[in-house]
């Protein structure tokens, strides 16, 4: 996916949780979206004209909140499904096959302005996490992930869907 459309699809993710979206799970498609930060990059831009946010701020109190990201996933051969722990900054694999998910961010309530994308809060009311999925070592998935809108940047393989349950709360000491 282009980093325009990407970006495109963000944007319309935030207008839609700000209450643009008629049916859960799915934005309203007459939303613009603008054009998203990738991972390595840090320079700023305009894309026709529009301000894109090029700034990741993870609250102290989500960093200290959470310690990972619950994905769930599906096996369309064999019909089972599950629910995989993923620890931010770090990777696991997806049972015995050649899949392993990365997690780097975790937004229990994702928003994006047009200087940055954050967490409004602790509270998971509009979860996002960015994750890329490795097969036999190659990236084939790089994105954000979204639970009340699982359409949006679904990851795809002939196999395997996999989605956001939420965070992974620290465990207190």
């Amino acid at each position: 996916m282009s980093r325009r459309a990407f970006g495109a699809l963000l944007l319309g993710l935030f207008a839609a949780s700000a209450g643009g979206c008629r049916h859960r799970g799915h934005p309203d498609p007459s939303i613009r979206m603008a054009a998203s930060h990738d991972r390595e990059s840090t320079s700023g831009g305009k894309e026709l004209g529009e301000t894109v946010p090029t700034r990741l701020v993870v609250p102290p109190e989500v960093t200290a909140a959470y310690s990972g990201v619950q994905i769930g996933w599906r096996d369309s051969e064999s019909g089972k499904e599950g629910v995989l722990d993923v620890p931010i900054g770090g990777a696991a694999p997806l049972l015995s096959t050649d899949l392993v998910i990365r997690a780097d961010v975790f937004l229990p309530s994702f928003s994006m302005s047009a200087e940055e994308i954050t967490s409004t809060g602790i509270g998971q009311e509009n979860p996002a996490a960015r994750i890329a999925v490795l097969e036999s070592g190659r990236e084939i998935f790089a994105g954000w992930i979204f639970k009340r809108f699982p359409d949006v940047h679904p990851f795809q393989h002939p196999r395997f869907s996999l989605k956001l349950e939420g965070g992974v709360s620290r465990k207190s000491a």
